[in-house]
């Protein structure tokens, strides 16, 4: 007998089997991520942190800056930013991996993309941002890379725009808030919302941020995972839907107060996977992720910045061989078995998009703005009305 998706999400813990079990993981705010609330999007579990740390290697940190109220003074505040820290393992200096990377808008900025697709390899860990502290984050990174006779790859700095609640030119991130996120970089539970580079940052006009999904793959590739962090600053309102629900058409209210215009924006989209891919093979990841954006409803618009990078921790190619022009080998899946790769990019950028939302809070910054978090009561009543909610999903990963 075969099953729908809909039976087989109904079967619950069965249907988890072999899964760790749930954590009930909230913020310190009382808030939930999506899947401890029912919401189950596409239909490959979760790794056991519900991730992109699922991958093996890959470690996360946040500085956040929260500073000050009232009226802007540039310089000092008020301050609602900071940076995100990613490692795709502590020995990228020495062992670098293949990247690729896809462009679904190209109104923003993420450095060294034009050698990264020369080369085709990444050597630095990824840091996310605003839009005008790249050049103190990138000078940071520069500081962890490795001064000898080879030569040296760009950092790998992105950024989104986060001027409706921040002091954005104020500058506000320093080299000392680089290094607090590299060196607090950890496995396990990320955090989530309001932290590091999504501070400021805006969702669908809800109050957006860090959010972060994994997927485990099915045979033959079940001991691999692919997993997913964003930095969510995009979307139109009305634009939102949540597992296919029309949720920002339903709320209507609840809008950013503020006194400048909240153009949709931007989104940075980091996918990792320990399955040994190539170059190419990862450029085709990282476009899935612009489907699993585009299914929660941005059509990436005009101002926005979109860009995915995806790296593969399964193939590490040694620093001084890759530039003595020495022969290394690398490693391939099966090219017929890619298609659960793609899938599991596009649900786990899905789902990490909504967890952004379901993780951020309320927030008040610059000049009085003041943007509100997704109403998650009202998300699950208009989910429960569309048949997309699911009691027991709360049982994938533990989150």
């Amino acid at each position: 007998m075969s099953l729908d998706r809909r039976q087989v999400l109904q079967l619950g813990p069965l249907a988890m089997a072999g899964v760790a079990t749930r954590a009930d993981r909230k913020s310190v705010t009382g808030r939930h991520r999506a899947r401890d609330l029912g919401v189950r999007i596409g239909r490959l579990q979760p790794g056991r942190w519900n991730a992109i740390t699922d991958v093996p290697g890959v470690e996360v940190g946040h500085s956040t800056i929260i500073e000050g109220s009232g009226p802007l003074v540039v310089g000092r505040g008020p301050v609602r930013t900071g940076v995100t820290a990613i490692w795709p393992n502590r020995k990228i200096r020495d062992d670098y991996l293949p990247c690729g990377f896809d462009v679904p808008n190209g109104n923003g900025e993420v450095t060294g993309l034009v050698q990264l697709r020369s080369l085709g390899i990444l050597g630095s860990p990824i840091c996310l941002t605003n839009t005008s502290s790249v050049g103190m984050v990138y000078d940071a990174l520069l500081d962890q890379l490795l001064d000898d006779d080879l030569p040296a790859v760009e950092p790998v700095v992105g950024e989104t725009w986060d001027a409706v609640l921040n002091d954005i030119e104020g500058r506000h991130v320093h080299k000392q808030h680089v290094d607090a996120a590299l060196q607090g970089a950890r496995t396990g539970p990320v955090e989530e919302g309001c932290v590091g580079g999504g501070t400021g940052m805006i969702c669908y006009q809800f109050k957006g941020g860090i959010g972060t999904a994994s997927r485990k793959l099915p045979p033959p590739l079940e001991k691999f995972t692919v997993g997913v962090l964003v930095q969510a600053n995009h979307g139109a309102r009305e634009l939102l839907r949540i597992d296919g629900a029309p949720v920002g058409e339903e709320i209507g209210d609840l809008l950013p107060k503020e006194g400048r215009e909240t153009d949709p924006n931007s989104i940075l989209m980091v996918v990792a996977t320990d399955a040994p891919l190539l170059d190419y093979q990862l450029n085709r990841l990282a476009r899935r992720a612009g489907h699993g954006l585009a299914k929660t409803g941005s059509i990436s618009g005009n101002s926005s910045g979109d860009f995915t990078l995806a790296f593969s921790t399964g193939n590490p190619i040694p620093r001084r061989v890759f530039w003595r022009g020495d022969t290394y080998t690398q490693r391939s899946i099966d090219e017929t078995a890619i298609y659960s790769l793609l899938e599991a990019a596009s649900e786990a950028t899905e789902e990490a998009i909504v967890n952004a939302l379901f993780l951020a809070t309320d927030m008040e910054g610059r000049d009085g703005s003041r943007v509100f978090a997704l109403p998650l009561n009202r998300t699950l009543e208009i989910m429960q009305r569309h048949h997309r909610l699911f009691p027991s999903a709360g049982e994938g990963g533990q989150s």
